[in-house]
């Protein structure tokens, strides 16, 4: 226990900063954004600026200590500007979830660490810390108005009410302008609705200004047991083994050896060759997490040990590295017999990052940089360069290139899944009709022009893929999405 402020809390639950003003303004810009944002479907210019205000919020208040803490929240920014840009549903989840990640690490790290000093158990210590701040962050919000000003803001605002209602009812009258600002509160449902909006907003802001003024998390308990390195040994022993005589299978099925297997088995070798691909991503994933989890638990104080771990760690990194390999030739396969889709795009780039995380995992097991723990700091930000990347490249785009190039070549192509593209893809897709011979240009053309047209409008909601797609379909659609 300790005393801060002159109240006893548990180790990490204080803050070194107790709220004002300014947290109470910020709370308001997040609720009233928050409430915009998702009213505007989150993929439009409301979101991008959501984030935007929260991360001023964040910076400008000077509660995140800290260069490091700092650069993690802002690099929540790239990613919040792409939701006014894309709006592709494989990617605004993941958008969301990195501006989420990124603002309550670098809050959590405004009370000390470093981003590659965090090994996975001070990672989850940081989960829960920031949890148990997220609750208390009401009680925090409402500490400027002391113990005597709630009862007198709540009899300013009974006052102001009826004077408020009156003066805002002959100002609606006198003014159509005006009273549209007002006509969402016409519905029971919508005033529920923005009610729960604006408090999500105010609470969740709420919850990072009080995390960026907390005490440092606690550091993450001592195991109460620890692996021997005989039984580490035998469970990397056995994944070597493993893997050994999975590489040997490919390469005898690779010199044409195994002929009979696969006529017993009722499969030709492109058959062989593009089965599989899914179950070599999960051994590999399944692989890495059990390395890791392997080093961290095991006692490797003696040196021999040790030696003997790095070395059949790393072979079997490396072997994991060739199932990597094979598993992403199969899926080159998959893609030159049925095209590129969105699924074996992001199945691609999981598969990158799974091996550039092996390659990390290596260097660790290695001893680089042996008195840090940077290994999980550096898979995330290899996880979010990736993200980065595909933002940039507009993946459904990229899908829809690929596809019409299949098409040009006379091979075959599925044009009813390029018409349930996003708007992402509308316009590479416009530009690449007269490229595309019958029936398949009649049928993109159709879905093009009967695409869904987004709910959401008004400034908040702007978008510019939506705008883009919206351009392209006014030169190849007539007027209500019907063929020209």
């Amino acid at each position: 226990m300790n005393t801060i402020h002159g109240a006893t809390r548990p180790l990490g639950l204080g803050v070194t900063r107790p709220a004002d003003v300014g947290v109470l303004v910020a709370a308001g810009v997040a609720a009233v954004g928050t409430d915009l944002a998702v009213r505007s479907g989150v993929a439009g210019l409301a979101g991008s600026l959501l984030v935007v205000a929260v991360v001023v919020g964040l910076l400008a208040g000077r509660r995140v200590a800290g260069t490091e803490a700092a650069c993690v929240v802002a690099a929540a920014v790239p990613f919040g500007v792409f939701l006014s840009v894309r709006v592709s549903p494989w990617l605004l989840p993941l958008d969301i979830m990195a501006v989420a990640g990124l603002l309550l690490l670098g809050a959590s790290l405004s009370g000390g660490g470093r981003l590659f000093d965090l090994p996975v158990p001070s990672l989850a210590v940081r989960a829960l810390h920031a949890g148990a701040h997220g609750l208390a962050a009401p009680a925090f919000m409402a500490a400027p108005l002391g113990r005597r000003r709630p009862v007198a803001f709540l009899a300013g605002a009974g006052l102001a009410l009826p004077l408020l209602v009156v003066l805002g009812l002959l100002l609606a009258s006198a003014d159509a302008v005006f009273a549209g600002f007002f006509t969402w509160w016409a519905s029971p449902e919508d005033v529920i609705v923005h009610a729960v909006l604006l408090g999500v907003g105010m609470w969740g802001m709420a919850g990072l200004l009080r995390l960026s003024s907390a005490e440092p998390a606690p550091a993450p308990p001592e195991l109460p047991y620890r692996l021997g390195h005989v039984e580490a040994t035998v469970v990397v022993g056995s994944l070597v083994a493993l893997f050994s005589a999975f590489a040997v299978a490919q390469v005898i099925a690779a010199a044409g050896g195994a002929g009979r297997v696969l006529d017993t088995a009722g499969l030709t070798y492109a058959e062989y060759a593009r089965q599989g691909f899914f179950q070599l991503l999960a051994v590999a994933a399944i692989t890495l997490v059990a390395l890791v989890g392997l080093r961290a638990v095991t006692d490797l104080r003696d040196p021999s040990p040790r030696l003997r771990f790095t070395v059949l760690g790393e072979v079997a990194i490396v072997l994991t590295l060739v199932i990597l390999a094979v598993a992403l030739r199969r899926l080159g396969l998959y893609t030159q017999a049925y095209g590129l889709t969105m699924l074996r795009l992001f199945s691609l780039v999981f598969a990158l990052w799974i091996a550039a995380v092996l390659v990390l995992a290596g260097a660790a097991l290695a001893g680089v940089a042996a008195g840090r723990a940077w290994f999980t700091g550096a898979a995330l930000v290899a996880g979010l360069a990736l993200l980065l990347g595909l933002n940039v490249l507009n993946p459904e785009a990229v899908v829809a290139r690929h596809n019409v190039e299949r098409a040009a070549r006379q091979l075959p192509v599925d044009p009813v899944y390029l018409g349930e593209l996003s708007d992402d893809a509308v316009p590479a897709l416009v530009a690449a009709l007269p490229r595309l011979r019958e029936p398949e240009r009649t049928a993109v053309l159709d879905a093009i022009c009967a695409g869904d047209r987004s709910p959401f409008d008004g400034w908040a909601a702007a978008n510019t893929s939506r705008r883009r797609a919206t351009d392209a379909r006014q030169r190849v659609c007539g007027p209500g999405g019907v063929r020209r």
